[in-house]
């Protein structure tokens, strides 16, 4: 959310953590099955003019697997303010109004199997309901526009121009058809493919009114629809192996980001309003950084005739690129979370409870470089920043925001080529939060000495968990103080005061069937 909070689902739970101090501040209890959606409200972003920030002000709304429901939750006083059910069927898709003024709780939700719901989040009124001939996956609102709604269908994409709080769409909308580039007998053709046209003419087909053969149409391998909302009339399509970038202007694709035979498949996509970026998820939790090159235009090989109307060819060059995580059958990336402010911080939720959030950083070149149109597409700073020169000396400007870091990236060529000099800027993903989930069982755990009236000045409730990592080490966890590494395997832990405590542990029978002991005082204030 705009506050700095993430809120994720964790088996029944809603947790709350800010991103700042990488701290548990709320857990919402209500749910009776597991969460699998969570939706943060936009609506206060329209006041931040006006009124002081209020986490008070924070709304989220939660959808559990099995009883079906959405609740509404207050954040701040941890209760729910509305509970949301139609029928007993799954909600595939659900998200706030934020671009419009009618209301700020208005809740648009798409319940299985064709229906799309409109609510009134506050009192849990319906508005209206709409249903569809085809079965409804997801849906997207384009923020250009938000009469403006595509919904993802198993056999392709509707497109409604209707769309009102007021009153349910009359129309049924316009549907046009997706061949899957994986069912597409010219899919191979993109690893043969040396020139960009080759590429773009394997995925011209795609966008047709008519309805293909039923060997070469489905949409149930397309993992996610989004309009971008830095490109008027473009809209993205992201499958396991590659990301299709649609103009919805010309109907055809004009961008496809391919992953090699060895690349590691694609999760999920966030594209960026700022900059024309995207933040991508990979399947061994790396979160990748795509910037789109200026300036791109298809070119005919020699050989080849040119083409009398040509497209507008968009290449999205890798940026920046964070650390992997190790993936197990139990540890695995769930999903990811960007800054919808500014853009330059993402999350990423473990499903062994971690919480990883990565900031962008951004630096400058010690040496001016002379403005071009090489196909390197480099990313530049202005010599200037808001009016004041950047001196020799500094190599650093401030990373307000994805925008800053970006500058000129989106200048038209004449203006990039009247700026005679500028610094190319380098962008690096930092490690600036953590957030431990509980270790998996068998673990040692012992709560501080309990609250009395002559402690009661000093107390402070404080939680140690010891948990086995390996054979050779094992971690101890002080919820809200420190983290302590012992070299074997945890056993046991006594408090002796509110300050410090005894931990003993044993590691592993070696060949003589002998063991180390160890025992270990440690002082919570100076660890």
């Amino acid at each position: 959310g705009w506050q700095g909070l993430i809120a994720y689902g964790c088996h029944s739970l809603v947790l709350v953590v800010d991103a700042s101090s990488a701290q548990t501040l709320q857990v919402l209890e209500r749910h009776k099955a597991s969460v699998v959606k969570v939706r943060c409200t936009w609506f206060m972003v329209y006041y931040l003019l006006y009124f002081p920030l209020k986490v008070l002000d924070l709304k989220l709304q939660s959808l559990t697997l099995g009883e079906w429901k959405i609740i509404v939750w207050d954040v701040a006083t941890g209760t729910a303010r509305c509970e949301i059910q139609e029928h007993s069927k799954p909600i595939q898709d659900m998200q706030w109004l934020w671009n419009q003024d009618a209301s700020r709780d208005l809740l648009l939700a798409v319940h299985p199997p064709n229906y799309i719901v409109l609510w009134n989040a506050d009192t849990g009124t319906k508005l209206w309901k709409k249903s569809y001939a085809e079965n409804i996956l997801s849906f997207s609102f384009d923020p250009f526009d938000p009469s403006h709604l595509a919904l993802l269908t198993s056999e392709g994409i509707v497109f409604i121009s209707d769309f009102s709080p007021s009153k349910a769409p009359a129309s049924s909308g316009k549907k046009v058809y997706i061949s899957s580039p994986h069912s597409s007998p010219s899919h191979n053709k993109l690893a043969a493919a040396t020139g960009a046209k080759k590429a773009l003419d394997k995925v011209k087909i795609l966008i047709s009114n008519e309805k293909p053969s039923a060997e070469s149409v489905t949409l149930n391998d397309c993992l996610q629809l989004s309009y971008l909302p830095s490109k008027r009339n473009y809209m993205l399509l992201l499958y396991p192996r590659e990301i299709l970038i649609l103009d919805l202007e010309v109907n055809q694709t004009v961008g496809v980001i391919a992953i090699e035979r060895t690349g590691v498949p694609f999760i999920q996509v966030i594209p960026c309003f700022q900059r024309d970026g995207l933040f991508c998820l990979h399947e061994n939790g790396c979160i990748t950084l795509r910037v789109r090159r200026s300036n791109c235009s298809i070119t005919a090989t020699p050989n080849e005739e040119p083409d009398p109307e040509p497209v507008q060819e968009l290449v999205y060059d890798l940026r920046s690129q964070c650390d992997a995580i190790r993936v197990t059958k139990t540890v695995r990336p769930f999903s990811m979370v960007c800054c919808p402010v500014n853009e330059n911080a993402a999350a990423l939720i473990v499903s062994d409870g971690r919480v990883m959030i990565w900031e962008l950083k951004s630096s400058i070149s010690g040496r001016n470089v002379r403005s071009s149109s090489s196909s390197a597409s480099p990313l530049y700073s202005p010599v200037s920043f808001c009016g004041i020169p950047v001196g020799a000396v500094q190599n650093k400007l401030p990373d307000l925001s994805l925008d800053n870091m970006i500058a000129g990236q989106g200048a038209s060529a004449g203006e990039e080529l009247r700026n005679s000099f500028l610094q190319e800027v380098h962008l690096k993903f930092l490690l600036t939060g953590l957030l431990s989930g509980l270790p998996l069982p068998p673990f040692a755990i012992r709560m501080c000495p309990p609250l009395t009236t002559k402690n009661i000045k000093q107390y402070e409730p404080i939680l140690a968990v010891g948990e086995c990592l390996e054979q050779t080490s094992s971690n101890l966890n002080i919820f809200g103080d420190m983290l302590h590494v012992f070299p074997s395997d945890h056993r046991g832990i006594e408090w002796i005061s509110l300050t410090g405590f005894i931990s003993f542990a044993t590691s592993t029978p070696n060949n003589l069937g002998l063991v180390r002991n160890e025992l270990q005082l440690v002082d919570l204030p100076t660890g």
